[in-house]
This record gives structure tokens, sequence and C-alpha cells, in this order.
């Protein structure tokens, strides 16, 4: 486990009352490799061991939705924790200065947090780190393959990414240790203040949709079961169909990180060998597609593709900007900025469905009701906002804003990488030019049809 963990700061283990894991990307109990480092360096110095969670009064443009979300999936990490007589608290603090002091309250001997790769909860730990009086650790439990060892700079592309992957995932897809029951207990005893949790959720502006899924851990693992048992088998053939329940419908889970992906990878494992040293066929088969194909193509998404955005915000601070596209795509949409439009929409219009394009409304009316959208349908939705929007700066801000807002899964590297692709061309190639996009990859309304009956998917989202 050595490899995931990275020191913040240079400070040694201090003479405290507690070791803390500040748990934020990664809300489990099991298979959480920053929970495990924590308790391994409280057990090793008989210390107590709290978790915490720090929730923060706004997030972007998040939905009281999502809050809600959350919030469930914590109610059962508390009650996982004291299973294994783990105290867990919430902080409330939206400055890193009050969090410190929070922390500093519970007198620790060593902090540990989990990883992301977003500016704000990297500016958070670096200012703990630096003005902490103990040791501050960080372990990413989020990727597979963590992200400094799966590559020391910012990928080109996703093949590019790929080869490394291949070369290094047989090294992490190893059952994580079990969690101890901890024996050595803080006193006083701590309790989250859910009261004070359920008013801030409350002051969260709503966005209306209606959340099929079950929050927590347990759920989360029921679920994956239940795509392997039932989904899995079609889901090479089905899941680039968004008439069809093809996808795995994980992503809310591995975002709120109440499912770790290394689980997902060893449940789909279990008597499969993936593919590591060649490409899995992803975009056309021989015949009908086997098993074999199904979870290959999962594990590309899983890992490739889920790992290569992390790897993207981590490099690159400009990730929910047009500034952090690659400077040929910057080149070619720079040219043709003020190329003619035949339609404009503002955000207002696009947020109430206000366009020609039934296909977008119906996209747009499947992630305002669900949460969220189909991934196929999620390409073509952005690059008609950069073709309906006066500007590709402001078609980026536009599509995280809708994406942040609406989305099960939003504010997340996925969400951000994915925006930056289908407006910016980020982790693709130059195609040939066109109006308004240059040489950005264009779809069009023909183009959906031709892979799948569009008027169904229309009629099923905007009747």
């Amino acid at each position: 486990m050595n490899n995931r963990i990275k020191n913040l700061n240079s400070l040694p283990l201090k003479a405290g009352k507690c070791v803390i894991y500040v748990m934020s990307r990664d809300q489990r109990v099991h298979d959480n490799h920053a929970l495990l480092r924590a308790q391994q360096i409280a057990l090793e110095n008989k210390l107590p061991l709290v978790a915490a969670f720090n929730l923060l009064s706004k997030s972007g443009d998040r939905a009281r939705e999502h809050y809600q979300f959350m919030i469930a999936g914590l109610r059962h990490v508390e009650s996982d924790l004291r299973a294994h007589d783990i105290e867990f608290t919430l902080f409330f603090e939206d400055h890193a200065v009050g969090l410190l002091e929070q922390l500093n309250k519970l007198q620790p001997a060593a902090i540990v947090f989990d990883f992301s790769p977003l500016k704000g909860p990297i500016n958070i730990k670096n200012y703990i780190a630096d003005n902490a009086d103990c040791s501050v650790e960080e372990v990413d439990t989020h990727n597979i393959i963590p992200i400094w060892i799966a590559s020391e700079h910012e990928e080109f592309a996703a093949h590019t990414f790929r080869r490394k992957v291949h070369l290094k995932l047989i090294n992490w897809l190893e059952e994580p240790p079990k969690l101890l029951k901890h024996s050595i207990a803080i006193k006083p005893s701590l309790r989250p203040d859910w009261d004070r949790a359920a008013k801030i959720v409350q002051k969260i502006d709503t966005n209306g949709t209606t959340i099929n899924y079950e929050a927590g851990s347990e759920a989360a693992l029921a679920h994956l079961k239940e795509f392997i048992k039932t989904r899995l088998a079609g889901y090479a053939g089905d899941r680039n169909n968004p008439n069809i329940d093809g996808l795995s419908g994980l992503s809310p889970y591995l975002h709120y990180g109440q499912i770790s992906s290394l689980r997902v990878a060893l449940e789909l494992t279990h008597n499969h060998t993936p593919l590591l040293f060649r490409e899995p066929r992803l975009a056309k088969y021989e015949g009908q597609p086997t098993l074999g194909d199904s979870i290959d193509a999962l594990l590309e998404e899983l890992i490739v593709r889920k790992e290569l955005a992390d790897n993207y915000c981590y490099y690159n601070s400009n990730y929910k900007k047009l500034a952090g596209a690659k400077d040929w795509a910057k080149k070619t949409l720079a040219e043709h900025e003020h190329d003619d439009r035949e339609y404009l929409y503002s955000l207002k219009e696009l947020e109430n469905l206000n366009t020609h394009d039934g296909a977008w409304n119906a996209a747009q009316s499947q992630l305002a009701k669900t949460g969220k959208m189909h991934g196929y349908m999620r390409m073509y939705w952005a690059k008609k906002i950069l073709e309906w929007s006066p500007s590709p700066e402001l078609a980026v801000e536009h599509a995280n804003y809708l994406n942040d807002h609406y989305s099960i899964d939003g504010g997340d590297p996925n969400g951000y990488v994915g925006v930056l692709w289908s407006i910016a061309g980020l982790h693709d190639r130059a195609w040939f030019s066109r109006p308004v996009f240059g040489k950005i990859r264009y779809m069009n309304y023909n183009g959906l049809k031709n892979r799948f009956d569009v008027e169904e998917y229309i009629k099923k989202w905007l009747d």
C-alpha cells in the first residue's frame, strides 16, 4: 500500500491523542486504503481513530438532491464505522482555516486525507499540511493505479495512457486488507450533528431531479452484482444505444466513493483475465460480442478512461476552461469563433429545453428528470452547445454548469474531461475542418439516426 501514500509535509508523528482520517471523495468503509492507512498508524501507536467528513455549505453548482444522496450514504458510513468501533464526526467549515481549527481540537498525532485531483480539495489539503503541527498524508484509494504511479505527467490521449495502464494493472488488482475493529476509543465519544447537516442541505438550491438510486456501499455492491448477473453480457453491444438499459449505472456510486473502482474490477475479473497488452475491441465486433468483450469494454471505461480523467485534472489546473485544451484545438476554434451560427441559445433557453433540436431537448430532459444522461447522448449534447454558443469559452462554461447542477455525478473529473473532449477535442485528434467546429470532431442528428431509433428516445423523454 505504500505507493498509494503521498507525504504532504515532512513532519513526524507527534504525541497526539488520535489519528484522523478526513474522508472526502471516498465515502465508504470497505476497500478504503486511506482509512486503512489511518488505522495502521493508530494501531501502531495505540491511539484512537477518528473519521471525519467536512460538509461544505455550498459546493460549486451542485444541487440539494446531490447533497441528500451524499448525506444518506454518509449515514451508512457512520453505521459501518460504529460496527468497527471507530468514531465518525462531521465538520462544517467552508474554509481551510476553520477546518484546521477543528482538527486541532482533537489533537491529532497524524492526519490522513483521501485523494482528489480537483483544485478545491488540493488547496485545502496543502493548507492543512503547511500549517498543521503533525504528519499529514494523502492516500489515493479512488484510482486502481495511484495517480502518481500511473503517469508522471499529463497524458496526450487514451492510447498513450492505456499502454501504461496495461503494463502496471496486474500489480494493482489485489484484494485490499480488511478493516479491523478498533479497540482504542476516544473520550469523550463523538457524534455527527445530522440536524445541522439537514439544515445546510435545505438551503441548497434544488434542481428537481428524481434520483432513483439507493445510497450507500451496501446498495452499491448490490447494484454491481445485479448488473453483472443481468446486463453485463450485453454491455459491449448495448452500451451505445440510449434506448436500451445497457449501461452499468455505477457512476453515482463511483463518484461519491460509495464503491471503489478496485472492487468493481475485482468482481468483473473474478473468472476472467482482462486484456492487458492489446486494446479491447471497443468499436466493432466480428459476430456477437462475448462476455469477455463486455468485461474488457467496461474495464476500459472504468480504468483507462476514468483514470485518464483524473490524470488530466491532476496535471492541468484549467480542466474547467477552454484554456485547458490543446493548442491545435484552441487555434481551430479561434479561427471559427466568428462563423455564422444558424441558432444561438442562452443558458436559460438550454436549461428550459427551448431549442429546435428534439434529440438535444430529450437529452437535457433525461438529465433534468433523472440526474443521468446516456453517455452517447452526452457527446452530442455538449457538441451542440458549442454549435449554438457565441464562443467556445461560453460553451464550456454552460456545459459544465448544466452537468454539475443536474447530473448526480457532476463536479467530477469525468464530467470536465467529457466536456473538453466534446467541445475542444481533448484526448482526440484533429478531423476535417467545418464551420464553427473547425477541426473538432462533429456530430449531427442524422448520425444519431444511423445509430439508434432517435424518435423513440425523443418520445420517451419529451412526452
